[in-house]
């Protein structure tokens, strides 16, 4: 081989481990890329939720301004009755319901 032919083969190598070393730096930048993306879309979603939550929390406030409604929250969650009221509580029997459900996994077989 003579001497210019094998500068342009090392050049053609030197080249290639040129070229090579670039696209894989593309390809963990395009990575990195899409990585961050995701990330952005996780967090767009999250700050789509909080603001519905938000607003909830909003109407809430709204509705504690609201004698009616702070009623009927003590009517219905701490079982509250109104003065001359007679409270009805309905208690399910245990060795009924387990009798209950004896009879429906029997018709189930």
């Amino acid at each position: 081989m003579r001497k210019g032919e094998k500068a342009f083969k090392y050049f053609k190598v030197l080249l290639f481990l040129i070229v090579a070393l670039f696209l894989v730096r593309v390809a963990q930048q395009g990575y990195t890329i899409y990585k961050v993306n995701l990330e952005t879309e996780k967090t767009q979603e999250k700050v789509r939720k909080l603001e519905q939550e938000q607003k909830a929390l909003q109407q809430e406030k709204q509705n504690l301004d609201n004698l009616k409604y702070i009623e009927k929250l003590a009517r219905e969650e701490h079982n509250m009755v109104r003065k001359g009221e007679i409270p009805l509580f309905i208690i399910e029997d245990k060795d009924k319901k387990a009798a209950d459900g004896k009879i429906n996994d029997a018709a189930q077989k």
